[in-house]
């Protein structure tokens, strides 16, 4: 009798969990052990946290326990990885367990690193948690006069418009009540453009001034002077806040940086594009390391995962093998009014589009999770 093909999966966001319901549809279950590993017991959907500080959805809603979205005989084990060993196919993790892998999955291969960012720990709010929204929230409760500045890293790891999104949601909420009319709204971005699409570019800024949002472009945030209640550049400028909120840079998880896979001048790790693997390690697919955005975009992660839960498929049990890797496009949804976003469109070649303001697109972006934590698995483009 063959011996299960061990599939690791290393990850606990929601690509994490479509890759291996993914995986588990297009493969014969006595052909293959699929194991999962992450950090957190429960998946979040990240992208919404930006509705609870404005009240626009219910938190308990967008947390729900890993285990009770996967698959059956699948395994999750909560723990960190904190090395690769690439010629035993192995890895270990925080509580001393080895495990094998016959192919190996990464998603989600960066994560944010606020501790770049001196003052961060003492001042800045984020939105990487639902805890973390609803104590915005609080602070918006709060607050009658003043300034809110949003400050997005261009290298931050979840969609490139989330900063200014935010920023629309609570103009429009501000703008319902006028005990608000004394708070300020900035946005600001390490980058030049927001995206490189300058047609793209324009029409977010145009959303943000058309809203009163004051945007600056090009600044690189070093530290948050906590006394002087400043964001400062490593230029030397300076933006006053009452409160900070920060999307903050990421980085290159540390087992993958060193775990002894080739480099690049360019980038940590030489990837095959075609094929989504590491070059000189066909075993080993690491999702969102498209070179034109490099980051977990969910959209993209979508086209990356199909791809790759196809080629394991394929050397598994047979499962039609996929033509080389085409590329994705970007897709997002630029927040208009409360209840109604834009379907935003960027092809491979920089050519952009955007559908009508649809509360449809509004509720297929929040609430997008439901057509794969269920009991199957296809995404939802």
């Amino acid at each position: 009798m063959k011996v299960p093909d061990r599939v690791v999966i290393l990850g606990d966001k929601e690509s994490a969990i479509m890759a291996a319901n993914k995986l588990a549809n297009r493969t014969n279950k006595k052909e293959i052990e699929i194991i999962i590993i992450g950090r957190q017991p429960n998946v979040e959907f990240d992208d919404a946290n930006i509705f609870i500080p404005s009240s626009l959805v219910d938190h308990h809603l967008l947390r729900r326990s890993i285990n009770s979205v996967l698959h059956t005989n699948m395994e999750y084990i909560q723990d960190e990885v904190v090395s690769l060993n690439l010629k035993d196919k192995s890895l270990n993790t925080r509580n001393g367990k080895v495990v094998r892998y016959d192919y190996l999955l990464v998603t989600n291969p960066v994560e944010g690193d606020p501790t770049s960012i001196s003052g961060f720990s003492e001042d800045a709010r984020t939105l990487d948690t639902v805890q973390d929204s609803l104590r915005l929230r609080e602070d918006l409760l709060n607050i009658k006069r003043g300034e809110i500045v949003i400050y997005q890293d261009g290298t931050h790891s979840r969609s490139p418009i989330v900063g200014a999104n935010l920023a629309i949601l609570l103009a429009n909420h501000f703008s319902r009540n006028p005990i608000y009319k004394d708070v300020k709204i900035t946005y600001l971005n390490s980058s030049k453009v927001i995206i490189e699409n300058k047609q793209f570019h324009a029409r977010i800024d145009n959303a943000l001034q058309n809203k009163g949002v004051k945007t600056t472009y090009g600044f690189k945030l070093e530290q948050l002077n906590v006394k002087n209640k400043e964001l400062q550049s490593k230029d030397g400028s300076a933006v006053k806040y009452d409160i900070p909120i920060i999307f903050s840079p990421s980085r290159m998880k540390d087992y993958l940086l060193n775990a002894g896979f080739p480099r690049t001048d360019s980038s940590p790790i030489e990837m095959n594009f075609k094929n989504l693997n590491v070059k000189n390690y066909p075993e080993v697919f690491i999702s969102s390391m498209e070179p034109l955005f490099t980051s977990n975009y969910w959209n993209i992660n979508h086209v990356e995962l199909d791809y790759i839960t196809a080629k394991i498929a394929h050397h598994i049990s047979g499962y039609p093998d996929p033509e080389d890797y085409k590329g994705a496009v970007y897709i997002d949804y630029l927040i208009t009014e409360d209840e109604r976003a834009t379907n935003i469109v960027i092809e491979n070649d920089g050519e952009y589009s955007e559908g009508k303001p649809s509360k449809t697109d509004y509720l297929l972006k929040l609430y997008s999770y439901h057509s794969f934590f269920g009991s199957y698995s296809q995404g939802f483009l």
